[in-house]
């Protein structure tokens, strides 16, 4: 029972050492994928991608709508897209299928890219009109699709999605807005009508930045796996006690017993030669004492106390040299 005992004992410690050293693993793991993915998504540039409606006021002439790229950060002027990044500018218009959009025709898409002192960066100018359908397609098209138009599932429109601009972000002049203009074509004074009308703004990285974003996934395993092994030797070389905690202890306690038997050993060795030496001194000088009271006396009394006192230094005469002989061994 013993034995069990102590083996489950120490089944016991191995498992919960096991388990201590798995979460300190783990917990260096965790922390080193973090900082890893932090680092890479610092290093890393990702693309800019924006969405904005746009209102057009139809008070002017000609109506245009402005989209401002640049917002304010720390008390700095600061603009969306970087540099060195090639952005594209397209408009999506939202536009219903009705007779007087498809009388209008054609009309006028006219894209500027305005620095910030009032420059013309680049601009564009494209025709944009509804898809054409002829009168029988429409008719077939209303009666297949009456059930959901009239349950309002599906709308009588058209999207039309116009690429307006391309060009490379410089270091100056920087793009500070966007302006988007509808203008009608020659001899008609009439726009078309829009439900909807957005701008998307996207930005290609240069193809260097846009490696590195294309293995970002290496980057993160990697950075990681090195961040961890750093971790580990620092731990293993200079913090061993919150690793293997039983590891210092046991080694502790080897040395404590070592120097306690190394500080010992003399004082048994010098305390064994002693006490043979000092007890024979004492019955060395108890049998002289003795030779001597008789000495002082006389008679019969004196001769046989001097048989019994030879017979004592005989005797301890033997006992001496056999305490001699067992110091000098």
């Amino acid at each position: 029972m013993e034995k069990t005992s102590v083996l489950f004992k120490k089944a016991l410690l191995g498992f919960v050492g096991a388990g201590y050293v798995c979460l300190v693993l783990m917990s260096m793991m965790f922390l080193s994928v973090v900082l890893g993915v932090c680092l890479v998504r610092l290093w890393v540039e990702e693309p800019v991608k924006i969405q904005e409606r746009m209102f057009f006021d139809y008070t002017q002439v000609n109506p245009y709508a402005v989209l401002d790229l640049g917002y304010v950060k720390g008390g700095k002027m600061d603009k969306v897209v970087p540099v060195g990044h090639v952005f594209n500018v397209r408009m999506v218009f939202v536009m219903p299928e009705s007779d007087y959009n498809r009388e209008i025709g054609m009309f006028q898409v006219i894209a500027e890219s305005v620095s910030s002192n009032g420059d013309l960066i680049s601009s564009s100018s494209l025709p944009c009109m509804l898809r054409f359908r002829s009168h029988p397609i429409r008719l077939m098209h209303t009666f297949i699709t009456g059930v959901p138009l009239l349950l309002g599932i599906k709308n009588e429109i058209q999207i039309v999605n116009l690429p307006l601009l391309r060009y490379k972000e410089l270091h100056y002049p920087r793009t500070q807005s966007i302006k988007i203009s509808l203008v009608p074509r020659a001899g008609v004074p009439f726009l078309p009508q829009l439900y909807e009308a957005k701008l998307v703004l996207t930005s290609q990285l240069p193809w260097r930045k846009n490696l590195i974003r294309n293995w970002k996934w290496t980057f993160y395993v990697w950075t990681s796996l090195y961040i961890y092994l750093t971790f580990l030797v620092v731990l293993v070389s200079c913090f061993r006690s919150v690793m293997f905690p039983s590891m210092t202890t046991a080694s502790s306690y080897q040395r404590l017993a070592i120097s306690d038997v190394y500080d010992e050993e003399p004082e048994r060795v010098v305390s064994a030669r002693d006490r043979p030496t000092s007890e024979n001194l004492k019955r060395w000088r108890q049998a002289r004492s003795k030779r001597k009271a008789m000495l002082m006396g006389g008679g019969l009394s004196d001769a046989t106390s001097m048989s019994v006192t030879r017979d004592e230094d005989a005797s301890m005469s033997t006992e001496e040299v056999g305490d001699s002989e067992s110091v000098c061994q």
